[in-house]
């Protein structure tokens, strides 16, 4: 088993090194961030146009799907700018860190919003401590727990914000205290979550802020001048950005289609100028030489509902590792994906840093197989069955909610042929928007749900704290004592080596739990014209980063 998953981490590992491919945060980027200065060769197009599944939210405390990133980060700024994995200043010029490493003192530039008033450090504390404030249940406040005392208000234990531990200093400086020295900190500042918003503005607002493009402040390399509810966002330059002279775009323009062909058929009639290849076309467009692929980052998995009462399968670990088993995840992605993902048996991605080295290779795990293992799924189904009192299993049902496009809706037919053949049970494909989907999972409104998550960092923790017990991410509530054990210690272990046994001892825990199914490491296959330079797919944060991309 122990080569098997060794073999899966050096097949990503030797893929990762084709030309065509990014690399992790460790990496040299293969697109260079625009220079201090200078002209490029002279452009001859000025607007980008691409597409988006669908934007949920562009709120940076509020919003927690990809595509509102991409959106976000193009008309908002944090304290630093993150470019394929490396730090770059943002509206912070420059930043401090104390000997212990605990306190973070920012400097920010001068910058301006798009309504001509100043971007201050007092910005950058009401958004953190909106993105904590419980009424605003805030479902990426579990990003900011390694500030001082931030669980702590988020979870009502504290209710004054004060002692909280980020403090505008000066209209131009910016504190923030940590419960412990953490490498990776920085580089979390680029999720919008902690970009600024304006006290002021927000609360004249209300609950319209955010929800047009007149009830939004940009201060970034783009000005969010439209947005037409799922079908169009224009941006436009900035002139007032601090870096405005490496913008080589005046326009992007992003569309909201769903349907992966429909995209493609845009692309290939010049009406956007990059997409993802359908997965059906995959090895169409490898063969003839033009799709380039990336690491996206993302785990799939599905989600299970612990909190289902009138399922109390769903509740049964027994049940759960019957699901674990039953799923043949070679022919999964094979199938379903044309090959291109890979399938997942964890829940950290391969690429993740350990101590030396990447994580997985460093503590494997290998306790589910790549193919299924029909007895064992079987054997663990008749033992859920005895203790449930259920004498067919078709009596068991449950309902798989996934987003509605095509590639979506193959993976989960997939999987229905693959447990229904191999268990006998009742398994239903609910299909909703991406919207709604997003919306089920947060609520809790689902039995399983098709779910995954692209690292915001390179650390496994970036995964394993999705799954504690009070963390707002975990829509299927899942809890086990001695996992927030070990997660919260993790969070102030200083010694790299301790820290990552505790990561590989609470997912080990997480995975005989049968807490999710894991599924498949995705990659993504795309095309993009000739003449577009310096556009940036990377498996951290955002995955499309368009700001100093250019056409020739």
């Amino acid at each position: 088993m122990r080569k098997r998953h060794l073999k899966l981490v050096a097949v990503l590992l030797a893929v990762l090194m084709i030309g065509t491919i990014l690399t992790s945060c460790t990496t040299k980027e293969q697109n260079t961030l625009a220079p201090e200065g200078g002209d490029k060769q002279p452009v001859t197009q000025d607007t980008l146009t691409f597409t988006v599944a669908s934007v949920p939210s562009i709120d940076p405390q509020m919003s927690n799907s990809i595509p509102s990133m991409n959106v976000i980060k193009g008309f908002s700024e944090g304290l630093i700018r993150n470019f394929q994995g490396e730090v770059k200043p943002g509206m912070a010029e420059k930043w401090d860190i104390s000997e212990d490493g605990m306190t973070y003192t920012f400097h920010l530039r001068d910058a301006k919003w798009s309504d001509g008033s100043s971007v201050t450090a007092q910005d950058f504390e009401y958004a953190i401590i909106r993105l904590l404030d419980p009424k605003n249940a805030a479902s990426y406040s579990f990003a900011a727990y390694i500030i001082q005392n931030a669980a702590e208000f988020n979870s009502g234990k504290i209710i004054d914000p004060a002692q909280v531990g980020v403090k505008a200093i000066d209209e131009k400086t910016l504190e923030i205290k940590l419960i412990n020295p953490t490498s990776y900190f920085v580089s979390t500042l680029d999720l919008p979550c902690f970009y600024p918003v304006k006290k002021d503005y927000v609360e004249k607002l209300g609950a319209d802020f955010a929800t047009a493009a007149d009830k939004m402040l940009s201060n970034g390399p783009f000005i969010l001048k439209d947005w037409k509810h799922e079908q169009e966002i224009v941006l436009e330059r900035n002139p007032n950005y601090w870096d405005q002279a490496n913008i080589k775009l005046n326009t992007v323009k992003i569309l909201q289609v769903s349907d992966a062909n429909t995209v493609l058929a845009m692309y290939e009639n010049g009406e956007i100028d990059f997409c993802d290849v359908p997965t059906s076309l995959v090895d169409k467009f490898q063969q003839e030489g033009k799709a380039k692929v990336y690491m996206s980052g993302a785990d799939d998995w599905m989600r299970i509902n612990f909190k289902r009462t009138e399922k109390p399968w769903l509740q049964n670990v027994n049940f759960r590792k019957a699901l674990n088993y039953a799923i043949d995840r070679e022919d999964y992605v094979k199938t379903a994906t044309k090959g291109l993902f890979f399938p997942a048996t964890r829940l950290v991605l391969p690429l993740m840093a350990g101590v030396n080295g990447y994580y997985c290779e460093e503590y494997p795990i290998n306790i589910y197989p790549t193919k299924a293992d029909t007895a064992k799924a079987k054997e663990y189904l008749e033992k859920a069955m005895q203790e449930l009192n259920i004498t067919d299993p078709k009596q068991i049902v449950v309902a798989y909610t996934i987003s509605d496009d095509d590639a979506t809706k193959l993976m989960a037919e997939v999987l229905q042929d693959q447990v229904t053949k191999n268990l006998g049970i009742t398994f239903e494909i609910k299909m909703v928007t991406y919207k709604q989907k997003l919306e089920n999972d947060t609520k809790g409104d689902f039995d399983l749900v098709y779910n995954g998550w692209g690292p915001d960092y390179d650390d496994p923790m970036t995964y394993l704290e999705l799954w504690e017990t009070t963390n707002s991410q975990n829509g299927g509530k899942y809890s086990n004592a001695e996992f927030d054990k070990l997660i919260a210690a993790a969070r102030v272990e200083t010694d790299k080596v301790k820290r990552m046994e505790m990561f590989h001892q609470a997912e080990t825990i997480l995975l005989e739990d049968a807490g999710f199914v894991p599924l498949q490491f995705r990659q993504r296959a795309w095309v993009s014209k000739d003449n577009l330079k310096n556009l940036a797919r990377f498996f951290i944060g955002a995955d499309t980063d368009y700001v100093y991309a250019y056409f020739e």
